[in-house]
């Protein structure tokens, strides 16, 4: 007759959770607080978890970190958690998947066990692929805090806007945009003057319209935009304007935009006495604060140097 698992001594219980695949694993830990606490304190070690959302649907990805293992790991899983109590299970380069029904647990509730379970203090990176714009509130609600917030090119402009307002400032880490969502020129301005700790703006189609006034306003630590557009002139005087801030505090410490035209050092250096030592000129302002720019055929590099 097969011995109910619970009913094992504990070293034997702990041995056999210990042998446990991810996918069986978790399984295990919906059965009861018991099996969920057994789970926990095995401290089985997983990758960071990726989550991803489309529509109304929330995908967790979870891999078995690689270390534990002497051959090449098992293939990672992709937990499909629907709002009405399913979870479809993919294996990696499987065809086939199951269906488990979780009718005591929301969306939020299997989030947080996914993460409890496993020692997670919180999502590493949360992708926006395309959903509604009411739908970004409950996203919230079940994820209020993640390393890193990346937004495809297949969400509409609005809920791209969106879910960057309402999401960015919940990412620890870093946003990454991979569309050019800016309707009008003072559309980017209100972007950049969120506290944000690194924004990436990336799209090959379209480039991103910049000014002068929006690199004065920036309020993002680190800076990265692929594809831009802004003039050597206007580059010229926000040096011009860097220079006379004596004493005035600038958030950016990092500037990185790729531009769609070739730029010309000699137009951007107009008028401006700097040090340039392997390609890399330096200013330095009266209060002792130092700027590092390297600059090449389409590319600008500022670092803010105390």
């Amino acid at each position: 007759m097969p011995t109910p698992i619970l009913s094992l001594p504990i070293a034997d219980l702990q041995y056999a959770v210990n042998c446990m695949e991810i996918d069986e694993l978790i399984a295990f830990s919906l059965c009861s607080n018991r099996t969920k606490n057994l789970v926990k304190s095995s401290k089985r070690k997983i990758e960071p978890i990726y989550a991803d959302v489309d529509l109304n649907l929330i995908s967790l990805r979870i891999s078995p970190r690689e270390e534990e293992f002497e051959r090449p790991p098992p293939q990672s899983m992709t937990f499909r958690i629907r709002p009405d109590f399913l979870i479809k299970l993919e294996r990696e380069n499987e065809s086939e998947y199951d269906v488990w029904r979780t009718p005591e647990f929301t969306q939020s509730d299997l989030v947080a066990h996914f993460l409890s379970i496993f020692n997670e203090p919180l999502i590493h990176v949360l992708k926006i692929e395309n959903t509604d714009i009411s739908y970004l509130d409950t996203v919230k609600q079940i994820m209020p805090k993640f390393d890193i917030l990346e937004i495809d090119d297949m969400c509409s402009d609005a809920v791209a806007k969106m879910a960057f307002f309402e999401l960015a400032p919940i990412a620890v880490e870093q946003v990454i945009v991979h569309n050019n969502i800016f309707d009008n020129e003072n559309d980017i301005t209100e972007f950049l003057t969120l506290n944000l700790t690194y924004v990436f703006f990336f799209n090959w189609e379209k480039p991103l319209k910049l000014k002068l006034s929006d690199l004065l306003v920036a309020n993002v630590e680190k800076l990265s935009i692929m594809n831009a557009k802004i003039t050597e002139q206007e580059l010229n005087r926000f040096l011009k304007l860097w220079m006379k801030g004596n004493h005035r505090f600038y958030r950016p410490t990092y500037i990185k935009v790729s531009l769609e035209k070739e730029t010309n050092h000699q137009k951007v250096f107009r008028g401006i006495k700097c040090v340039t030592v392997n390609h890399e000129s330096r200013l330095k302002r009266a209060d002792g604060k130092e700027l590092l720019i390297s600059i090449q055929e389409h590319s600008v590099y500022f670092e803010f140097q105390e």
